[in-house]
């Protein structure tokens, strides 16, 4: 039901072409070894001037900018949300949210904003006031709503599309009763359900009543009708039993009218420690999420939340809190990759490290496409390159490494140029 998460492939805090380089290919390789997870190239900081000379010039995307490596809700909601108008019936929204095996379902407004909740707790509430005195049995509703819910077929329609709050009330008794019965309320409010009696029939639409629905499959007298008619009397015909049919008429009404209207919402950029208590605390277990003209985007759980607490990352040209992203020590670190000493990052999980004394981190990242048997893209082999030649100052003495040439090396016959033709080309890119 939810999308794959995403594990950020990032360079230190203020990167350079070696950093940004090495997390844009690595990611490559990760994708391409592991397809149980999506791996994202990531920077943290603003991209200096040189490296986005060399990926303007090589046509290379820019990664994913994030400021804070904290989870955020956008990270972990589900999206593509499933929503209700608030004038759909109850009947309708409940089919919808067994169908889906939703515990909650968001409900909008005539203008698609977000209305409020409707969960199974409302359910719940409905279904215990369904059988509590008649003053909890009033509910709001229209003669179309109340076929639909009793699958019925309307005789006649003197309310059009109206709505109105009714009192449905069963017609279990005989002439007498049944006028005590009407005596407590307003006919013109009464949804009364009876069954194939005439003489019963006859008295409900002398009186009046808003609207008279025939349970069991009976019908009513072409007589009855034309009187109905004129009185204005609306007519339904149901197959269910009297009970059903009162139980369905009653879940007919608008899902506005059980809606909790909460305005607590979340945004997709509010930092999932900053809403925690928001969704724990509310009584359907999640908390929507909504855009800033308050259109629904997803919705996050209290499974999400303990799902995905923290972010999976890998390091990549450090490993030092120095020029460490912000947010690092929220997240889980999975891999560190640097040609630097190892610094002092405590990851306090199953951490991968690969620390090489050599010139660059581009020069590591190759070694892992070869050691897993992976050619890069022709675009990957460029900017693996670059990150080598510019590290190492253009393969300066003091700079370089056996092992960054012998990579570079590699890269060139990818490319099928020499080192010469290599570094041309990333000398034009950077003075271009």
């Amino acid at each position: 039901m939810r999308d794959v998460k995403s594990i950020y492939v990032v360079g230190r805090k203020n990167p350079d072409v070696d950093s940004v380089t090495s997390s844009i290919t690595y990611a490559e390789l990760k994708n391409a070894i592991d397809k149980n997870n999506n791996y994202v190239a990531t920077v943290t900081g603003d991209i200096d001037f040189n490296t986005q000379k060399i990926l303007s010039y090589f046509n290379a995307p820019l990664p994913k900018y994030i400021l804070d490596l904290q989870l955020r809700v956008e990270d972990v909601m589900t999206k593509n949300v499933i929503q209700v108008s608030k004038n759909s019936p109850v009947t309708e929204v409940f089919k919808i949210m067994l169908k889906n095996d939703l515990r909650v379902i968001p409900v909008i407004d005539d203008d698609n904003n977000f209305f409020g909740y409707f969960g199974m707790i409302d359910i719940a509430r409905k279904s215990i006031s369904s059988v509590m005195p008649d003053i909890f049995r009033k509910i709001k509703t229209s003669i179309p709503m109340i076929s639909k819910a009793v699958d019925g077929n309307i005789l006649n329609n003197s309310s059009g599309d109206e709505t109105f709050v009714a009192n449905v009330v069963m017609g279990v008794t005989g002439p007498d009763g049944l006028m005590k019965i009407i005596e407590r309320f307003d006919p013109e409010n009464m949804v009364m359900i009876l069954g194939n009696r005439e003489d019963l029939q006859k008295k409900a639409v002398d009186l009046g009543v808003r609207c008279i629905v025939v349970s069991n499959g009976y019908s009513m007298s072409d007589e009855l009708i034309e009187m109905a008619k004129d009185k204005e009397v609306s007519v339904i015909l149901s197959e269910f039993d009297a009970f059903s049919t009162a139980g369905l008429i009653e879940w007919s009404t608008p899902v506005e009218t059980l809606v909790d209207k909460s305005e607590e919402f979340a945004k997709p950029d509010d930092l999932l420690n900053d809403i925690r208590e928001v969704v724990y605390r509310s009584s359907n277990r999640s908390v929507i999420v909504v855009d800033n003209d308050k259109k629904v985007v997803g919705i996050i759980t209290r499974t999400d939340m303990i799902k995905y607490d923290r972010r999976k990352v890998i390091l990549v040209d450090h490993s030092s809190s120095v020029n460490a992203p912000k947010g690092i020590f929220h997240c889980d670190i999975l891999e560190i990759i640097d040609h630097h000493k190892l610094g002092n990052i405590q990851t306090g999980y199953h951490t991968r490290y690969k620390i090489e004394p050599w010139g660059s981190t581009a020069s590591i990242v190759a070694d892992e496409f070869k050691k897993y048997g992976v050619k890069p893209s022709k675009a990957s082999a460029l900017l693996l390159a670059s990150g080598i030649i510019i590290n190492t100052n253009f393969l300066s003495e003091d700079k370089v490494t056996e092992n960054d040439k012998e990579m570079l090396e590699w890269i060139c016959q990818i490319c099928d140029k020499n080192t010469d033709g290599i570094l041309n080309e990333v000398n034009k890119a950077i003075n271009s």
